[in-house]
């Protein structure tokens, strides 16, 4: 078993400091179970796209070398967790959009992902990622995307080939397409049998201009929802995923049968 937290919070622009420390916050606050996995939102310390690029840009390498990823390697250890933060790192020609894992005890960065599909107000600054990474965790094998990557089926297709039981996304995904967000991500899990683990960011502050969605969820192979956030407040969701029940859940059901190697199923 493998006990997930997705921590659904509201990041203010171009407060660093603040959002990192209200993470923390939220994350001790909350004692996750020794050995579990933590995601935060897309760009969970600047919020999305802040307004300085160079400013808000990380390294994230080692916990010695940015604010970010400090705080990050500070909290899996306190938790004894590992734990799946989004920042902002420098690529030669620009920007990645990135995801930053660190296990407990742990100085360097475990894993890392790089956003493959840039969402449209990112593509003058932020690079392409070009590959799909995955790390293992206990018997799990975790493969990580961001957003927008959501709408292409093809990368999580890819992922399961690779033997992939659990994919993560975090995401700034807008209140006005939640109903893409739900229905993408039940269907992300239904066609590749495998669990879902979404966290959204989510606007409490009257004052946003593109509110986010929050509806933060958890989503077995088969398109049943175990978690569910709401949609206007920072919360922590979690559920418990049993290995066991994915696996023989896919011999019972063959759809990957000829897609996946059968020592994958």
């Amino acid at each position: 078993m493998l006990k997930v937290y997705l921590v659904q919070m509201d990041s203010a622009k171009g407060s660093k400091s603040e959002n990192i420390a209200r993470a923390k916050s939220l994350i001790l606050d909350a004692r996750p179970t020794e050995g579990s996995i933590i995601l935060l939102p897309e760009m969970f310390a600047t919020g999305y796209i802040p307004t300085n690029l160079d400013s808000a840009a990380e390294d994230f390498n080692t916990n010695e070398t940015g604010e970010t990823a400090r705080t990050l390697s500070e909290i899996a250890d306190a938790t004894s967790c590992t734990i799946m933060g989004a920042g902002i790192t420098r690529a030669p020609n620009g920007f990645y959009n990135h995801v930053s894992i660190y296990a407990p005890h742990t100085q360097k960065e475990r894993c890392g992902y790089d956003k493959i599909n840039l969402f449209f107000p990112e593509r003058d600054t932020f690079t392409p990622g070009n590959r799909i990474n995955l790390f293992t965790l206990q018997n799990w094998k975790i493969a990580s995307f961001i957003c927008y990557d959501l709408r292409f089926p093809e990368i999580f297709r890819e992922a399961t080939k690779q033997g992939a039981n659990l994919i993560t996304i975090q995401a700034a995904w807008p209140t006005k397409r939640r109903s893409h967000w739900e229905t993408l991500l039940k269907a992300r899990a239904i066609e590749n049998q495998v669990y879902i683990a979404a966290v959204n960011a989510v606007s409490t502050r009257s004052d946003t201009q593109a509110p986010l969605a929050g509806k933060s969820l958890i989503i077995s192979p088969n398109g049943d929802v175990l978690a569910e956030g709401t949609s206007n407040e920072e919360m922590i969701i979690s559920a418990e995923l049993d290995l066991l029940a994915e696996r023989n859940y896919r011999k019972s059901f063959p759809v990957l049968d000829g897609i996946v190697p059968p020592d994958l199923i």
